[in-house]
């Protein structure tokens, strides 16, 4: 069965200043946001296979509103336009009313920008309420597929989707798996630090639960530059201890297998190549 990529487009720099406090918004990293896409576009195209040079970009609003013309350029390329909310702010702690307006107004400039209709959303970080409904029937009022949901297989899904009561709402799952004890996602960090035996062993163990093999990689993670690190100047205002804390931590993001993703994720897709766009394939989303 052939991988499917998406890719959380974000700009990790935006974002990390948000969570961290230093500002409600400001200017976006527009061109790292340009070089990461020509980056993994020119991968796709090396490596996605005869239907795979196309994947599905998760994009938060405030990336469509700041470089609509960047937005443009990835749908005008064939690839798909999704959702991922319109700050990379985690949901499961959000009211309802703000969560609502967030849906629309990152659909809305998604669809303005891009000129497609926007299907798919995934949560910042999966992190959804999943303790009770409203916020998975905000989504399900704006769009026609869900990606925020890890599984272990596609009973915890049916279960899920059953106590919510989404009827048959489309959720394409990442795998959820473990190693020695603790829970790992088939994507991010978790594949730049694996081994690719390893990592083509969690495919296998996806395939065997009954998913299609789902690998989310994001922007940050196609470079080793450090274009999306925040620097030190910036860092100041936390003070010592938590700056020099996230200075740290963010090695594991912006420097840690990075070089290696590319020649990695090409052995995992192998000549069966990529199965391309999620929208093509959420018709034969079951649970």
């Amino acid at each position: 069965m052939s991988l499917i990529l998406s890719i959380d487009f974000e700009d990790m720099a935006h974002d990390m200043k948000r969570d961290l406090g230093l500002w409600e918004t400001g200017p976006i990293r527009a061109d790292a946001l340009w070089q990461s896409y020509h980056d993994i576009d020119a991968f796709l195209r090396a490596h996605g296979g005869a239907t795979g040079q196309k994947a599905t970009f998760f994009c938060t609003g405030v990336i469509a509103e700041q470089e609509p013309d960047l937005i443009a350029r990835i749908a005008a390329d064939g690839h798909e336009i999704a959702c991922h909310y319109h700050f990379h702010d985690r949901m499961d702690g959000q009211d309802i009313t703000i969560v609502d307006r967030m849906l629309g107004r990152a659909k809305a400039a998604l669809e303005d920008a891009s000129g497609v209709t926007v299907r798919g959303f995934r949560a910042p970080q999966f992190r959804i309420d999943r303790t009770e409904p409203s916020q998975y029937r905000t989504v399900i009022r704006y769009f026609d597929y869900d990606s925020s949901f890890p599984a272990a297989d596609r009973e915890e899904v049916a279960a899920f989707r059953a106590a919510m009561d989404l009827g048959d709402f489309p959720i394409l799952p990442i795998y959820r798996g473990q190693i020695m004890g603790q829970n790992f996602r088939l994507g991010g960090s978790y594949l730049k630090l694996f081994p690719g035996a390893m990592a083509r062993r969690s495919i296998a163990a996806a395939e065997a639960a009954g998913f299609a093999p789902h690998i989310y990689l994001h922007p940050y993670e196609f470079t080793a530059n450090g274009s999306y690190r925040l620097s030190s100047r910036e860092r100041r205002p936390l003070g010592m201890p938590r700056a020099l804390y996230w200075g740290v931590r963010q090695e594991q993001w912006h420097r840690a297998g990075n070089r290696s993703l590319p020649t990695k994720l090409a052995y995992l897709i192998g000549r069966d190549g990529l199965a391309g766009r999620l929208d093509d394939l959420v018709p034969t989303i079951k649970a």
